[in-house]
C-alpha cells in the first residue's frame, strides 16, 4: 500500500516508525479488503482498458454508481487507481499485478477473511481439524477448495518463476526433474522451456491429473512433461537427477518433512539436486519478509494444524539426508520466501 507519511502524521509511528501503529493496520485491512473486491468484481480490468468516470465503471461492473464512486477513492489513496478530475485508470504498476495475480484473489481471500473467522476457535481449541497433525489429508477433503487452492499457487508463481529460473541450478540439462507437489506443473513447464532437452515428471494427487495434463498441454509439453498421481510417502519416487519440493513442507509436520526429504534425496542420482521453495519466518529475509513468513506459520496452524520451519531445522533435514552443499537464499520477489539448494554427492 504505497503511502507516504507526511511529517504531520509520523507521530503516529513514534520515531523511526518504531512502535506499532494500531490505526495504520486497521487502514492496511480495509486496504487490501477493499483491492481485493476490485480485483475479483472486474473494478480494476475494467479500468486497464481504458480512462473511466465512477457511473460508467458501475456500468461496466454491475455495481452501485455511489458505492462503486467511495470505492474508487479509496483504491485512489492506496495507489491502485490514479484520479484525473472525475475519471480513474488503473496505475502502472496495477497494470502489471492484473495478469499475475488476478487468478489467485479467491485463494488470498479466502487465506486473509475466510479461514481466519475460525482462528479464535482454533487457539481456544474448540475447533478441531479433521485429521490429526501426522495423518496425510484426504483428497476428499482437500477437494472442496482445491481449486481455489491451485489458483493461488498461479498467482504466487507468476510473482516468482522468473526469479527462480535465475536461481535454480539444473545439473543435467537433458535429464530429468521430478516435481512432487507441483500442481498444475508451472515450474516444470518453464524450466523446461529454458532447457530444451530436459524432461519432467509432475508427481501429484490424483485430482489434479486434469487440471495439470490441460496445463501442460496448454503449453505444448505433452512430449516432455508427464504426470503422475501417488503418494510421495509410499510410492516409488523412481531416479531423477533434480527434484523440486516447492510450496509442500509448511502443509506437513516436522516428522512428514523430514520423511520426505529422506525420500527425494534416496530418488536423487549422484550429483543430483534438491531445491527446496518454501516460506520462513527467519530474520534473514528482513522483516517484511519475516512478517510474511509468520503470519504464514499461523495461517498454516489454523488452516492444517502446520506452519512454517525455521531455517536450521530445514537444513538439518537436508543434511541428515545425506546431500551436500546445502545453501539457502531468500527469494525477493516473494516477501516470505526462500530457496534451499542441496547436492547428493558423486559424480
Amino acid at each position: 500500500m504505497p503511502i507516504t507519511i507526511p511529517g504531520a502524521e509520523r507521530s503516529l509511528t513514534g520515531p523511526d516508525n518504531a512502535v506499532p501503529a494500531f490505526m495504520f493496520d486497521m487502514l492496511s485491512a480495509w486496504g487490501f479488503r477493499a483491492i481485493t473486491l476490485a480485483f475479483r468484481t472486474g473494478v480494476l480490468a475494467a479500468l486497464a482498458e481504458e480512462e473511466l468516470t465512477a457511473e460508467q465503471v458501475a456500468g461496466k461492473t454491475g455495481l452501485d454508481p455511489r458505492g462503486t464512486a467511495f470505492l474508487l477513492d479509496c483504491l485512489d489513496c492506496v495507489g491502485y487507481v490514479r484520479a484525473t478530475g472525475d475519471r480513474y485508470v488503473v496505475t502502472d504498476t496495477t497494470r502489471e499485478l492484473l495478469p499475475m495475480i488476478s487468478v489467485g484473489i479467491p485463494y488470498f481471500e479466502k487465506i486473509v477473511f475466510t479461514d481466519w473467522a475460525n482462528l479464535e476457535g482454533r487457539l481456544r481449541g474448540e475447533l478441531t481439524l479433521p485429521f490429526g497433525p501426522d495423518q496425510p489429508r484426504t483428497p476428499r477433503w482437500l477437494a472442496k477448495e482445491w481449486r481455489v487452492f491451485q489458483d493461488g499457487m498461479v498467482a504466487l508463481t507468476n510473482m516468482n518463476v522468473d526469479e527462480i529460473l535465475e536461481r535454480v541450478p539444473v545439473p543435467d540439462p537433458s535429464g530429468h526433474l521430478l516435481d512432487l507437489g507441483g500442481g498444475y506443473g508451472l515450474y516444470s513447464i518453464a524450466l523446461c522451456r529454458r532447457y530444451p532437452q530436459l524432461r519432467a515428471t509432475v508427481f501429484e494427487i490424483p485430482e489434479m491429473r486434469r487440471l495439470a495434463e490441460r496445463a501442460i498441454a496448454e503449453n505444448g509439453m505433452t512430449d516432455r512433461i508427464d504426470f503422475r498421481a501417488g503418494d510421495f510417502f509410499t510410492d516409488d519416487l523412481g531416479s531423477t537427477s533434480m527434484a523440486l519440493l516447492f510450496n509442500v513442507i509448511h502443509s506437513k509436520s516436522a516428522a512428514q518433512n523430514r520423511e520426505l526429504v529422506a525420500r527425494t534425496a534416496a530418488a536423487l542420482r549422484p550429483g543430483g539436486s534438491l531445491v527446496l521453495l518454501d516460506q520462513f519466518p527467519a530474520p534473514e529475509l528482513g522483516p517484511i519478509g519475516r512478517s510474511f513468513g509468520a503470519m504464514m506459520a499461523l495461517s498454516m496452524f489454523n488452516s492444517v494444524g502446520q506452519q512454517t520451519y525455521p531455517l536450521d531445522e530445514v537444513r538439518d533435514w537436508l543434511t541428515d539426508a545425506g546431500l551436500v552443499e546445502v545453501e539457502f537464499q531468500p527469494v525477493r520477489s516473494a516477501p516470505g520466501n526462500g530457496l534451499f539448494l542441496a547436492r547428493k554427492p558423486g559424480r
